[in-house]
């Protein structure tokens, strides 16, 4: 992100800078830059102390956060105390740059090349000093092959020309381009130089092995099958930065394994869980109105945030001959009954998706949406060569091939919407056949292409990131996000206007382009955008006014409630008695203004 001989080739040199003396390099001249002045991000008043019980669909596939099955379901939470503890990163409210691991930074006129001093007050979980040579550890990291993680391969190729420790506490990092967003393009995460080692067997070394963090809390206990906890380190160094007041404030976090989201409720409202996401329209709309949320002893929030919605919709396999023919994948946009499904089965909550890059300035705002049209689809149809029914009313062409196809996917709350799907094809001549799967395999199957069609859902940064999807180096790869297997010439180079123009006109409209092509060729179908997080906590749980920052996409991104144990008191007596607290009547909290503004833009689509 020949390979091989390129590493070796650089690997000399950095390890000759990183032995050369600190006055090699006159570092007199740098103008370092840094940023204390924006709001900390939690509410610095959140008091410590006490254990958060929350769930996950499945337990973890590997603790590894590199390497085979590394983005699974668990991904959040191990990378919360990892991989997110970045050298700066953006304030989630202003989004200004702020000081992380590094206390200040420097970008020199190239674009491309940074200096960072580093926070001399880090450590590991261990003890061990955090220096530059652990961020050189995650570059040789990402270029070994031994880690079986051709993502990051490429990604290492792509991004760093050079990663020098310059001091202990000074690190130069070159980038490959110039870019005009050098700060978030370089930027990485520390790998313990004393833990892990890059030989051969990597993923079997690490799979389940508990590394020593850079973050505020370490994996304590876990039962295969069953739950992980985190135990918080009381005298971790970041506690009284600036940025840190308020946040990482509960002693333990317990998760459980609760395959069933269903039962995850059931979990809850008897008592055994902190905190839940309300993930479908239905439990929201019908059953939220019990004892604990009329007493008071349970809050019920729907919080609007301000954050890219990602990539969420059916994704075809361009390998699997069905979706070979662009005109059957048309049909089937056409097919595709939006508005039946927000009505009868969502209560009309959510918001038709339309762009591959939703949310963000780079979405293609005048894309005409795929309507459910019979008759175009139809005609796709007939042009894809469906044109006769069989004996069991599923169109086959002249060679036989019935327009069939089986959807896989890992979530049983989206079962009765992909029911009316399934049923309106059929309906047509379309025959989608359901498999529900585990929701690990489901997306370890998407990641290697084993299906035919999937449902894929991703997280989005404040920019889009359209290399990993669709950039075509992946296409021949497996094991990466472009899980259609699409990318061509000409898509890589509006990606690279993208990726490395300094003019902002032309990088947006190049990005428009692509979003076009990307809906043209129809291997994509998007759901329904969700700008907003809905949840149940118990009376004991606290949060800051706002609740989450506005540029958050889910629980583990900013972890700034707390327990109050006053409060978890008073809750036990109230529920010990069966006396009321009063219920918290306001359900919509909309603190950074983005439904009015949603909702205007899509008045504004409709009227084109």
């Amino acid at each position: 992100m020949s390979r091989h001989s390129m590493r070796f080739l650089l690997l000399p040199l950095v390890l000759f800078a990183m032995m050369m003396p600190a006055t090699a390099e006159d570092l007199s001249a740098i103008e370092w830059v840094t940023n204390n002045e924006d709001p900390p991000i939690g509410d610095p008043a959140a008091k410590k102390g006490g254990t958060f019980y929350t769930n996950m669909t499945s337990y973890p596939l590997t603790l590894r956060v590199v390497g085979p099955n590394a983005n699974d379901s668990f991904a959040g939470w191990k990378r919360a105390y990892s991989m997110d503890f970045t050298l700066v990163s953006r304030h989630p409210t202003t989004d200004n740059y702020i000081p992380i691991m590094a206390t200040h930074w420097s970008v020199q006129s190239d674009g491309k090349t940074i200096y960072y001093k580093l926070d001399p007050d880090a450590r590991w979980s261990d003890g061990k000093a955090l220096t530059a040579a652990d961020y050189v550890h995650t570059w040789h990291m990402m270029q070994s092959e031994n880690i079986v993680d051709p993502f990051f391969n490429q990604y290492a190729k792509d991004y760093f020309d050079q990663i020098v420790a310059v001091e202990p506490y000074v690190l130069k990092v070159v980038g490959v381009f110039e870019s005009w967003r050098p700060l978030d393009m370089f930027d990485l995460w520390a790998t313990p130089a004393h833990a892990v080692t890059l030989e051969e067997g990597f993923p079997e070394r690490y799979n389940n092995s508990v590394l020593p963090v850079q973050g505020p809390y370490l994996l304590d206990e876990q039962v295969a099958g069953q739950y992980v906890t985190f135990e918080r380190l009381k005298d971790w160094w970041g506690r009284d930065k600036h940025y840190m007041q308020g946040m990482y404030n509960v002693d333990r976090i317990h998760i459980r394994v609760i395959e069933d989201n269903d039962r995850a409720f059931d979990f809850f409202k008897k008592g055994e869980l902190t905190y839940y996401s309300v993930n479908t329209a239905k439990k929201w709309a019908e059953e939220m109105e019990f004892d604990a949320v009329k007493k008071g002893w349970v809050h019920r929030k729907r919080l609007f945030v301000d954050y890219p919605q990602g990539v969420y919709g059916f994704a075809m396999n361009l390998e699997k001959p069905i979706f070979h023919n662009k005109d059957f994948r048309k049909a089937i946009q056409h097919l595709f009954n939006f508005d039946v499904i927000n009505e009868k089965l969502m209560y009309n909550a959510y918001y038709k998706q339309v762009s591959a890059f939703t949310g963000t300035e780079y979405e293609n705002r005048d894309l005409i949406p795929y309507s459910f049209d019979p008759l175009k689809a139809r005609e796709h149809l007939r042009a894809a060569g469906y044109e006769e029914r069989g004996d069991d009313g599923i169109l086959v062409d002249a060679a036989g091939n019935r327009a069939s196809f089986t959807l896989s996917y890992g979530s049983k709350g989206l079962e009765r919407h992909m029911t009316v799907v399934k049923q309106t094809f059929q309906r047509f001549g379309v025959e989608m056949e359901l498999r529900l799967l585990e929701p690990g395999t489901a997306f370890r199957n998407g990641l290697e292409r084993q299906y035919e069609m999937t449902i894929m859902s991703r997280t989005s940064g404040l920019y889009p990131g359209p290399h990993q999807y669709f950039g075509s180096v992946y296409k021949e790869t497996k094991n990466n996000n472009n899980v259609w297997a699409y990318g061509t010439a000409y898509t890589d180079s509006l990606i690279d206007v993208y990726r490395f123009d300094t003019d902002k006109q032309r990088r947006v409209a190049a990005l428009y382009e692509l979003d076009a092509i990307i809906q043209d060729e129809a291997f994509y179908l998007p759901f329904w955008q969700a700008p907003f997080m809905r949840f149940l906590y118990r009376d004991s749980l606290v949060f800051p006014a706002s609740y989450f920052p506005k540029r958050t996409q889910g629980m583990t991104d900013w972890q700034v409630f707390w327990i109050d144990e006053d409060r978890a008191a008073r809750l036990e007596e109230a529920m010990a008695a069966d006396r009321s607290l009063g219920e918290d009547t306001e359900v919509d909290v909309d603190p950074y203004k983005v439904k009015d503004r949603i909702e205007a833009a899509l008045r504004a689509a409709a009227e084109r």
